[in-house]
């Protein structure tokens, strides 16, 4: 098919763009690396450890304080089967930082950093998947020709916003626990694998880091998928003498699954997924992956001729080894995360192939969604200021009730900043000016950053007030110091755990400092749990209570009767 755009006689691919050199403006970097650092900080800081990512921290403190194996982490003598490397990451950041910033704020460090650098890598990988020649655009007949560096850093940023936009990983990304890191390590690989056809070493060195990584985050068996996968992709390229490096940094990763699986007994335990799975996986993953599976399924569409070329292939291999491997396990939404990058690389080249009517219709999603969403976070946060609107703050007086609200100087003007900020990126946006390939995307990225900020400054305290431990964990130790005091028994007794799990036992004996009995045989002098241990003949009720914002969970804590 020949074009006016191109010289001569030669054909091309029709999703090949033409495009014109203003369409590879550079986004500011300031600005880009502002934006990660405005999406990155608030899921992290202002808050303690919540059930989500609880468990992890108590394994992390427990290793810090040397009460537990590093390789056989062990929790009120429950085993601790894999994610290794994050518990390392996070017991070595409390030992180093922890008396600098407190063990909370230190363990999620490493954390930060790996969301920072699964960023960073999904870019360099986007970037140099660009830099091949089917991925350039036409050399138009008249006029100068695009830069390929600046072309390739056009699609990068383009995916870089995608990913920051995607729904799915504002919760499972701001997490201190093993799912961050394996998605740092699947865009390493990912990188790796972009440069392949021009720096061999390093991508075997980064492929092989990658790999290991998710070997020693409990995903060993997905290492080895991910592993055979890439054999698939590159396929006759392993056979050269000069990608010996990359063949030996994928068996080096397939040996590495087969230990981490063969250390957890094979984890993978995937099921036929029925009617209902798959109506859950179309459910869950259309707002999981939101916006880049539809910018994703139009790159492939019109891409459609070039599927098997270098820039694609591996992109959309991988992204569908994470979905099937989320839909096997149950639409495990851990797994789902694993899909973000390589959708994003995807739909980074829908970018210059997608139609304005298509980029106009994600963008005023984007402008209604988070413009309203801004709006609901500032009523809520008004109506916990001055009590008005009335309705607004009687829900919130339900929902944690007993909650004092104090005005933070600091938080009320960030958010203020980020308002405006929105506001300044909706009227460029909409702006008659010239925007080039990452404009659409803008607004997305924008308005996720937007809302996770205004939530993690004015909502955060009563969030973390419903959210918490910290003040079960406080009037539990106040009741059994105060019941042992007058009892005579020692200072720091065990608790029997009654029909408790082990998240709640963990947060809750991090800040009571009390500790559980690590055997059902053990005999302790108090019991806690959610219904009556005993025999009332043998225990007496001493305490209860239980988190504000979970009114349907309440703690009893029980004294054993002297004989």
């Amino acid at each position: 098919m020949s074009s006016p755009f191109s010289h001569g006689q030669t054909r091309r691919p029709a999703a090949r763009p033409a495009l014109q050199p203003g369409a590879v403006g550079k986004l500011p970097r300031p600005l880009l690396l502002l934006l990660c650092a405005a999406y990155i900080l608030p899921g992290f800081l202002g808050r303690d450890p919540w059930r989500t990512d609880g468990l992890s921290f108590a394994v992390m403190w427990q290793m810090a304080q040397s009460a537990t194996s590093w390789w056989h982490p062990v929790l009120y003598g429950h085993a601790i089967s894999g994610g290794w490397l994050a518990h390392w990451l996070g017991a070595g950041s409390i030992q180093l930082l922890g008396g600098w910033l407190g063990p909370i704020l230190a363990s999620r460090v490493p954390f930060m950093l790996a969301l920072a650098a699964s960023m960073s890598l999904t870019w360099y990988a986007a970037f140099h998947f660009a830099r091949v020649d089917d991925a350039q655009p036409v050399r138009p007949a008249f006029g100068p020709a695009i830069a390929p560096n600046d072309y390739a850093r056009a699609i990068a940023d383009g995916v870089l916003l995608t990913l920051l936009a995607t729904l799915g990983l504002l919760g499972r990304g701001h997490e201190a626990s093993t799912q961050v890191v394996q998605l740092a390590a699947l865009s390493a690989v990912l990188l790796g694998v972009s440069l392949v056809p021009r720096r061999r070493w390093k991508a075997a060195g980064w492929i092989a880091a990658g790999l290991l990584g998710l070997a020693l985050t409990a995903a060993g068996w997905f290492a080895l998928l991910l592993a055979l996968v890439l054999v698939a992709v590159l396929g006759k390229r392993l056979l050269t003498l000069q990608n010996g490096s990359v063949a030996i940094a994928l068996g080096t990763g397939i040996i590495a699954g087969l230990w981490a699986e063969s250390r957890l007994g094979w984890s993978l335990h995937g099921t036929w997924p029925g009617l209902t799975t798959l109506g859950n996986f179309f459910r869950i993953g259309l707002w999981f992956t939101w916006p880049a599976w539809p910018l994703a399924a139009w790159a492939l569409w019109r891409w459609r001729e070039s599927l098997l070329a270098w820039h694609l292939r591996t992109a959309w291999a991988v992204a569908l080894l994470a979905l099937l491997s989320a839909l096997a396990l149950g639409n495990n939404d851990k797994v789902f995360l694993l899909a973000l990058p390589p959708l994003a690389i995807l739909s980074g080249f829908a970018l210059p192939v997608m139609r304005r009517a298509g980029l106009a219709a994600i963008d005023w999603f984007a402008v209604l969604f988070y413009s309203l969403l801004a709006l609901v976070v500032w009523v809520m946060w008004l109506a916990m200021f001055v009590g008005w609107p009335p309705k607004p703050a009687a829900n919130i007086a339900r929902l944690a009730p007993g909650f004092q609200f104090s005005l933070d100087p600091l938080a009320l003007i960030i958010s203020l900043a980020a308002t405006v900020a929105w506001g300044a990126v909706v009227l460029w946006r909409t702006g008659r000016h010239r925007h080039p390939l990452w404009k659409g995307m803008v607004l997305s990225a924008s308005g996720v950053t937007l809302a996770w900020v205004l939530v993690g400054s004015l909502w955060m305290p009563v969030l973390n007030y419903a959210s918490t431990y910290r003040l079960v964990g406080r009037e539990l130790a106040h009741a059994v110091s105060s019941a042992s005091a007058l009892s005579m028994q020692p200072a720091k007794p065990c608790l029997r755990p009654v029909g408790l799990d082990l998240t709640s036992q963990a947060l809750i004996g991090y800040w009571s400092g009390l500790d559980f009995s690590r055997s059902k045989n053990a005999v302790c002098p108090y019991a806690l749990g959610t219904r009556a241990p005993l025999a009332d003949s043998e225990w007496r009720l001493i305490w209860q209570g239980g988190r504000p914002g979970d009114r349907g969970a309440t703690f009893y804590l029980y004294q054993r009767l002297a004989p």
